[in-house]
């Protein structure tokens, strides 16, 4: 537990990022993250809520932009190389 300004009880900012990062790689549910990390639902998603708003303003630009025609080309490169050509787009073939 952490105090605050006015020494009311409140998390730990790293409670808070783990919680956050258990829900995005393991997807599990807000409820079960009070099992470990003692944080109920409410917080939890609060907390999830402000980890992916700080990471689209940290990496937004580079990340969460329309691919420019240089990415396309890239990836049309590579897609062909790899025996798949024209799946620009395809989950299967990002991932």
């Amino acid at each position: 537990m952490r105090y605050d300004a006015i020494r009311k009880h409140g998390l730990n900012p790293l409670t808070k990022c783990t919680a956050a990062m258990r829900m995005l790689a393991y997807g599990i549910v807000a409820d079960y993250i009070d099992e470990y990390l003692k944080i109920g639902a409410s917080p939890t998603l609060e907390c999830i809520k402000n980890f992916a708003l700080g990471m689209i303003e940290v990496f937004g630009n580079e990340y969460l932009r329309k691919p420019t025609q240089v990415d396309i080309d890239r990836l049309l490169q590579v897609a062909e190389a790899r025996e798949f050509s024209g799946t620009l787009g395809s989950i299967d073939y990002m991932h």
